[in-house]
């Protein structure tokens, strides 16, 4: 499980039972903590003069060198399991370094913490050789501001390239005029070059070796101190130190108030603060926390899963709670302020560092932990992995709705009760505009600005529910009005923004979350407009909020879960038949109903009142089909028809008559009673079938028939516009992928008909009767050649799943594989992957998008030419440009495309059933697939457009 990447895991599930990405991700987590605690280790021991400060730069200089590291290592390379698209060429440099990561966490699960220290020993040697910066800008602000001329750097910036592979060049200028340069692709990377250019050129000491070891002062303990040392012994004897360690306890229990106040007294003893004790013990507590919560996880791990760095509110939890206050050293000054949480957390901190050094840099501290000390190791590995902070999630649903958020504070009260008070401000670029939600008083910032985003997300909340009208109105005018506002942006948002849908329903952002249950949306909806009637100048595009609700709509179930397993299993038993005769009235049936299925979604037939459905029927089926006098009055949409004609369809199939009986007419309930018993499977797969192609139809098998139930759409004048938008999406736009697919499914229909015709028709002489068996031997090569085809699409009406693909090293790996059969008179760029960036869509998804468009490509350039790559990411989409320079697409297919039509082919034996199919898996996905003119003025250009999938940060892990 070290060596496998979570592309492969993605892959090869059944090979990884109970393995889940998550866990791969803590087990990242776990090596870098680990990492950090052995970097802290080996600065402390160098021994020297050193403050917190340094110890965390030195430290923060070693995981950058973790890429660069792990992709010199054969041996990663070589035994590392990774998915199709990061085999066939060196491994990109994140999945190295996760990979290594990996193997240092699963090292210190199985208790091997010297191989662990071993490994990464050689990675702390390599960041040392290699003389890096952590922030080289900061560290030449820092010496610059440090020199007799106290000068400053000015850093200027030129754009370069073309906007899909854009880079920056940065020049950084000091007031003596010495200049240093750098390249990336963005102002911050080229910035960093261009500072680290300038220390390599005029200040090469800053890039000097930092592995030199120095001697350290012994100190003494702190004397003339009773509730001091008292604490002190009282530390020693409980985690059975020897009495040489008494003066790092005692430094563990010195603020830097105390310390700056008694400098003799500090220099006599030879100590100093406990602010590098404390960094110590941080490092050691994360480590001892992440690993103690992998240990819990591990025998069943779930699918979602985050370790957060523990806050200073449980470690200063943990202070008070052993009573370290009175062994804390403090000014004057301070002492009469008390000792906020950010000081406990600190001194507790120091007194772990303290411990870990005496003795003697332990692998972990947890099997020499004291008894007495057992409830303070639950508060620091708690069993309940703890939640997100309110500012961190208010920032991220701020970030998903392209919200701009600020703080502001007040303090109040004398200096010894201090109390602070925090205001955030929401400002919205798309309305011009912004507003304003206070928090309570409280006595730390942190917690004041924890209080603030509380207020926030309570009003985000409120706007979620499924009544948020009413649920803000029990919050008060404020709360009411800050919900207009969020309300009213996220409109606006919609309008401009091309929004990742799936972000925005993971987020709880406009109704869009709703979206799986028809009649929980339109509650929202009307409530929402209830909710925003009264803001000025709301003017929201319908249309926009329309696409927004359909496509989370299609993510929250689409029609192709039922009927692509179901195309399959038909097309498994046509492909296995050798004579006509072979072929039963059920797989024919079934063949006939995939044929309607697909006809519906493909299809935007006129609605129908329930009435005049009701004689249609009796027409149709000649009185076979009792229904009521007294229907309720009733718009039907035309696949509720369907639906509904599927169900009576279904209760007449034995050929005795069948009645109908009303239920309820809100919503509308029917049941279909038959006059002998339905066969249950055949019933219980058209019921799934049929209820798969509308969101507000569904029909369900019970003892005596069919139910229907129907949830009325319509739309009464007095609706406001969200709530139309809502009921327009509710009614599916008609696909025309489908209804290619049906005409696929009705002409191979035909051919097995015509064969079994063929082969069971009468013949008078043998040589009649060889030609009909010729003639039915042709008809079904024509029906087997039909199931290929139909085949070829399945994998484009299949699910897109939830998984995500590096698509910078996925597209080189395809393109290497193309490269593999092209042409000779065909060249292809392969594009860089600068940098990790992972779409929503799995490889199969992409695989089947890119086979499409590239085969296209290759198709249109018989005489040779050239076909390019490429591709370009931001927040929150990412885009691959194909081009070719051949003919161009005919302005017929252009206009077909556009206006959401069919697409008539112009190959010779084509369909269109391949642009259809990426448009539609595309959308599926939250993506969109577009053609623009060629860069070069003649051939052909898609822009294949995807979201971002949601990431887990090194803070969320």
């Amino acid at each position: 499980m070290a060596l496998t990447h979570s592309s492969y895991l993605h892959e090869h599930r059944d090979l990884f039972p109970g393995v889940t990405r998550s866990l791969l991700n803590v087990l990242q987590r776990l090596g870098m903590e680990y990492l950090r605690k052995q970097a802290t280790v080996e600065i402390f021991r160098r021994g020297g003069v050193q403050t917190a400060g340094s110890l965390s730069k030195g430290v923060g200089l070693v995981p950058p060198v973790v890429q660069s590291w792990s992709t010199r290592q054969e041996w990663i390379n070589q035994s590392c399991a990774v998915g199709g698209s990061l085999t066939g060429g060196p491994l990109p440099a994140r999945s190295a370094a996760e990979l290594c990561y990996q193997v240092v966490g699963v090292l210190c699960l199985a208790g091997e913490e010297t191989a662990a220290a071993a490994l990464v020993g050689r990675l702390i040697a390599a960041a040392d050789e290699g003389g890096s910066i952590a922030d080289p800008k900061t560290e030449l602000q820092e010496r610059l501001q440090g020199s007799r001329t106290n000068g400053s750097a000015v850093y200027k910036y030129q754009r370069e390239g073309p906007e899909h592979a854009l880079t920056f060049r940065a020049v950084v200028t000091d007031s003596r005029g010495r200049r240093g340069t750098g390249v990336g692709p963005s102002k911050k990377r080229a910035s960093q070059q261009a500072a680290l250019d300038f220390l390599r050129r005029y200040v090469p000491e800053a890039l000097g070796t930092r592995n030199v070891a120095a001697p350290r002062l012994v100190p003494a303990q702190i004397p003339l101190q009773q509730s001091h040392a008292r604490v002190v012994r009282h530390l020693q004897d409980l985690f059975s130190l020897t009495a040489e360690a008494r003066p790092l306890l005692s430094q563990a229990l010195i603020h830097s108030s105390w310390a700056y106040e008694h400098r003799e007294v500090l220099a006599a003893c030879r100590q100093q603060d406990n602010q590098v004790l404390g960094f110590v013990g941080s490092q050691v507590l994360n480590y001892e926390h992440a690993l103690d919560s992998v240990r819990r996880v591990l025998p069943d791990p779930p699918e979602e899963l985050s370790l957060l760095t523990l806050p200073n509110e449980v470690h200063d939890g943990a202070f008070r709670h052993v009573g370290l206050e009175s062994g804390l050293l403090l000014g004057a000054g301070q002492a009469s302020l008390g000792i906020p949480a950010e000081m406990g957390a600190n001194a507790f901190q120091a007194v772990i560092g303290a411990v870990f050094v005496a003795r003697g840099f332990p692998d972990s501290l947890h099997p020499t932990w004291p008894r007495q000390w057992e409830p303070v190791w639950r508060m620091v590995a708690p069993e309940i992995p703890r939640k997100q902070d309110p500012t961190t999630l208010l920032q991220q649903a701020a970030s998903a709705m392209k919200l701009q958020i600020g703080f502001s504070y007040r303090m109040s009260g004398p200096d010894h009760a201090t109390e602070q008070h925090a205001t955030v401000t929401l400002s919205s670029t798309e309305l011009g505009t912004e507003t304003q939600i206070e928090g309570a008083w409280i006595g730390a910032r942190p917690k004041a600005k924890h209080q603030a985003s509380q207020a926030v997300l309570t009003v985000l909340d409120k706007l979620a529910a499924c009544r948020p009208s009413e649920d803000l109105r029990s919050e008060g005018p404020t709360a009411r009005s800050v919900g207009r506002f969020l309300l009213s942006h996220q409109a606006a948002v919609l309008a401009v923004h091309r929004v990742p849908v799936r972000r925005w329903v993971d987020a709880r952002l406009f109704g869009l979350h709703w979206a799986a249950s028809p009649a929980d949306l339109l509650s929202w909806a009307q409530e929402a407009d209830e909710l925003i009637s009264g803001t000025v100048d709301f003017r929201p595009s319908i249309s926009h909020i329309e696409q927004a609700f359909r496509a989370a709509s299609e993510l929250a179930a689409g029609s192709q879960v039922a009927i692509e397993p179901e195309l399959a299993a038909v097309l498994d038993i046509l492909e296995g038949l050798h004579t006509p005769d072979a072929l039963t009235a059920d797989q024919l049936q079934r063949l006939v109903q995939l044929a309607d299925l697909c006809r519906c979604l493909g299809s935007d037939d006129l609605g129908v009142d329930l009435r005049e459905l009701a004689d249609d029927w009796g027409l149709l089926h000649r009185g076979g089909l009792l229904v009521p006098r007294l229907l309720p009055g009733m718009r039907l949409s035309g696949r509720e028809r369907a639906i509904l004609d599927a169900g009576a369809s279904a209760v007449l199939a034995s050929g005795t008559s069948a009645s109908v009986e009303v239920l309820s007419s809100s919503p509308l309930r029917l049941r279909f009673l038959a006059g002998a018993p339905l066969d249950p499977a055949a019933g219980k797969r058209m019921c799934t079938l049929w209820s798969s192609v509308s969101r507000t139809a569904m029909l369900t098998l019970n003892e005596r028939g069919i139910d229907a139930t129907i949830l009325t759409t319509a739309d009464p004048t007095s609706a406001g516009p969200i709530t139309r938008a809502a009921r327009a999406a509710l009614q599916p736009a008609a696909r025309p992928y489908q209804a290619a697919v049906a005409d696929l499914l009705h002409d191979l229909k035909n051919q097995l008909v015509a064969a079994r015709l063929a082969d069971s028709s009468p013949a008078e002489t043998r040589t009649a009767r060889l030609q009909q068996q010729l003639a039915a031997s042709r008809h079904l090569d024509q029906a087997h050649a039909l199931a290929a085809r139909l085949r070829s699409t399945t994998s484009l009406l299949g699910p897109t799943g939830t998984e995500s693909v590096d698509i910078g090293s996925f597209l080189r790996h395809y393109a290497s594989g193309v490269l593999t059969r092209l042409p000779g008179s065909i060249s292809l760029s392969i594009p860089d992957a600068p940098r990790s960036v992972r779409v929503a869509l799995d490889e199969g998804g992409l695989t089947a998008v890119l086979d499409n468009l590239v085969g296209n490509a290759i198709e249109a350039l018989p005489g040779g030419g050239s076909i390019t790559l490429e591709w370009t990411a931001d927040d929150d989409e990412a885009v691959v440009e194909i081009t070719d320079d051949g003919p161009g697409l005919p302005p017929e297919v252009v206009a077909a495309l556009v206006a959401g039509e069919r697409v008539r082919s112009t190959k010779p034996g084509g369909n269109g059933l391949g642009l259809l199919g990426v448009q539609s898996l595309l959308n599926r996905a939250g993506g969109e697939l577009t053609t623009v003119p060629a860069p070069s003025g003649t051939g052909t250009a898609w822009l294949i457009t995807l979201p971002i999938a949601p990431t887990t940060t090194t803070e969320d892990l």
